[in-house]
């Protein structure tokens, strides 16, 4: 039995998003901004054809985008998040083993599909998620994950591929490898691009025919594994239960430098909340809380600081308040007045299973920790709900002033997990 794996690439996914509530949008630019609306993050193909780089400040272009009537959005997390678990669940329906690798990419495991039509199946799957959540995919095949993600990147950029690619023979996958820079290959980041082009090393098919020996030693367990993946060998395995979390972080940066503690107050325990949505529905409690505050680094002409401190919980816990009040108690302890603060966030460490935490003598009470838990599923439940959405009932702890929020100009409307912003279609 042939092992194959498939990994799925949403084609321009945060615009495909748009573009889905957005039909009229449908082969115009269209482009999406970081956090605080600062940097060119998405671009359909028609942005990437007037020229305008990924990673661009927005404000450097921004008589570019109005000249080419390019549609500018602000990034819509909330939609985006919810889109990507849509395409997931349709993904589940072609294989049963489905891992996640990022909000936009999938690979599948496709063992035992020997005797299968592969083209026929990617291009089965291509249309129903088209069909069901609007959001275009290309399909790469292969018998390593290294292969078929080279392969998916081929079926998105060659169109006369119809978005599928299969590298099922050795012609194939070489022709493939050879058309690859082989900065581009997965696994292979920019620093060891630039040492191995130094080398006369410019493809992926090159750098399969280096010396094993010397890839070893010279880029170590990691980069030989990947050249014997391009040679068509599996060595990463799929991961469909994602490895237990070390660590969760919550963080963002601020649309302007925040002097004020109890601005940074209020978003260092927001941020603790997110983690602990995060915590409770991974089943993972934390031990110890880190907050952490830090000036922009890039404007040198502001004093700098870099403030954190790290507090242990009386007993591992994922309680929004517990969380809560641990993490104002670390920025108590590392706050420095005086400083424009543009970035801030809490980490949480010592995570563990729920059931299996180790216990401190001085936890609550049974009873009271009882009480507790049933408050804070109450609270989960109204927050839950498309009626109210995120932060219906939160902690006053969160504030209520605006001085840290992020900057979203341009965001779309929430259409999937907001009542108020459903999109309205008129008979």
């Amino acid at each position: 039995m042939t092992r194959l794996y498939a990994l799925i690439d949403c084609n321009n996914f945060y615009a495909s998003c748009e573009r889905v509530f957005r039909p009229d949008l449908e082969g115009r630019p269209v482009a999406v901004l970081s956090n605080n609306d600062g940097c060119i993050v998405a671009r359909s193909s028609e942005v990437k054809t007037i020229g305008i780089p990924m990673g661009v400040p927005y404000f450097k272009v921004r008589d570019l985008l109005t000249r080419y009537d390019v549609q500018v959005f602000s990034s819509n997390y909330e939609l985006y998040g919810d889109m990507s678990a849509r395409v997931m669940a349709v993904l589940g329906q072609f294989s049963p083993d489905v891992e996640i690798y990022s909000i936009d990419e999938a690979f599948l495991g496709l063992d035992g599909f020997d005797g299968w039509d592969l083209y026929a199946h990617a291009r089965a799957l291509r249309a129903t998620v088209k069909r069901w959540t609007g959001i275009p995919v290309s399909v790469g095949i292969a018998p390593t994950k290294s292969l078929a993600k080279l392969a998916a990147e081929r079926a998105k950029k060659n169109p006369a591929l119809g978005g599928v690619a299969v590298l099922g023979d050795e012609r194939t996958r070489e022709a493939a490898l050879a058309a690859t820079p082989v900065g581009d290959v997965w696994g292979i980041g920019r620093q060891w691009s630039k040492r191995l082009k130094a080398l006369g090393v410019l493809s992926a098919l090159d750098f399969t025919r280096q010396s094993q020996h010397w890839v070893r030693k010279h880029m170590g367990v990691t980069g030989a594994r990947t050249q014997v993946e391009l040679l068509g060998t599996p060595c990463f395995a799929l991961e469909s239960q994602p490895p237990d979390r070390k660590s969760c972080v919550a963080s963002r940066s601020f649309s302007r430098p925040v002097m004020d503690f109890d601005d940074v107050k209020d978003a260092i325990a927001t941020f603790a909340a997110r983690a602990g949505e995060r915590l409770r529905q991974g089943g993972l409690v934390a031990g110890q809380v880190t907050a952490f505050a830090l000036t922009d680094r890039f404007n040198t002409r502001q004093p700098q600081c870099q403030a954190s401190a790290t507090v242990a919980l009386a007993s591992p816990s994922n309680l929004t308040a517990d969380l809560t009040a641990a993490a104002v108690r670390a920025l108590r302890q590392a706050y420095k007045p005086g400083f424009g603060y543009k970035k801030a966030g809490v980490m949480m460490l010592d995570l563990a299973p729920a059931g299996a935490a180790q216990q401190s003598l001085f936890a609550p009470p049974a009873v009271r920790q009882d009480k507790a838990e049933r408050l804070q599923n109450a609270l989960d439940r109204l927050n839950g709900g498309h009626r109210g959405g995120r932060d219906l009932v939160r902690l006053g702890a969160t504030g209520f002033g605006s001085g840290w929020h992020l900057r979203r100009e341009h965001r779309s409307p929430r259409y999937t997990t907001a009542w108020a912003e459903l999109r309205t279609v008129r008979a």
